[in-house]
């Protein structure tokens, strides 16, 4: 999607982080902008940052929630017009090896990390479809690719989006539409959320207009995969996890420190 400028954009976790980030960009882009989150407070604080820059709206939506996410489709389309471009950006995280984890935490990890991606997708793409173009961005991690201790429900969340995104770009390819699909794939990124992890050895703590930037290009370019560092994230880790038998990998993650990264992360605000 070359021109942005005009187009409808639904930004979800845009309160904070990667998603005021990125909306941001593209309100400078000249786009007209959804912010969906589930935090009233930080959204309206953002909304009163950003609503010098050009034209934006407010949604404060449980995107777990399949019902309130189509009804927040139908209600962004009449405040607003038909949405071109959708970023999936909301996501939770909480470190904790499988048995230490509540229940409840796990499957709302599961939820809005993965399952509300297929709710938003199904709710905005016939806009897109009925335009004739649009562009989808997943955000997943570095852990949809190498997966690490105390983590196992966040990197099977973004696992399933890695998946998922790479069914749906070919299914819209299939029936021929013009409809992009970007999966975002950083590492370890400033926001807050990993606040208190290790940096695993030859890594460094992404700054979030480091990754912002690339999703940006990504969007133009209608590329499949943004990953931040790419060589490392995009090439290295595949290769070497194709190459490499499994208790080789095991050891070479645990040398690196990726076994105990987590072990004391905290999370945004120790949450």
């Amino acid at each position: 999607m070359r021109q942005l400028r005009g187009k409808v954009a639904v930004v979800t976790g845009a309160a904070m982080g990667m998603g005021k980030s990125l909306t941001s960009m593209l309100m400078d882009e000249g786009c007209i902008v959804a912010l969906v989150d589930v935090n009233k407070k930080e959204l309206e604080n953002t909304e009163n940052q950003l609503s010098k820059k050009g034209s934006c709206r407010t949604y404060v939506c449980d995107i777990s929630d399949r019902k309130a996410v189509y009804e927040l489709a139908k209600q962004v389309k009449k405040d607003l017009g038909p949405v071109s471009l959708l970023v999936n950006n909301a996501g939770i995280m909480k470190a904790g090896e499988l048995l230490d984890l509540q229940d409840e935490l796990i499957d709302k990890m599961l939820q809005v990390n993965l399952a509300s991606m297929f709710w938003m997708c199904r709710a905005f793409l016939p806009q897109m479809i009925q335009q004739g173009e649009g562009h989808v961005v997943n955000m997943a991690s570095a852990g949809g690719i190498l997966a690490i201790p105390n983590l196992s429900a966040y990197c099977a969340s973004k696992f399933g989006v890695v998946g998922f995104s790479d069914a749906l770009r070919q299914e819209m390819k299939k029936n021929g539409l013009q409809i992009g699909v970007t999966c975002v794939c950083p590492n370890t990124v400033g926001t807050g959320m990993f606040e208190g992890a290790k940096m695993v050895t030859g890594t460094k703590l992404l700054k979030t207009e480091q990754v912002t930037t690339q999703v940006l290009k990504g969007i133009r370019k209608n590329r499949a995969m943004v990953a931040v560092p790419s060589v490392s994230v995009k090439f290295l880790t595949p290769l070497m996890k194709l190459l490499l038998p499994v208790h080789v990998m095991d050891r070479v993650n645990s040398m690196l420190g990726m076994w105990h990264a987590n072990d004391s992360t905290k999370g945004r605000n120790g949450k």
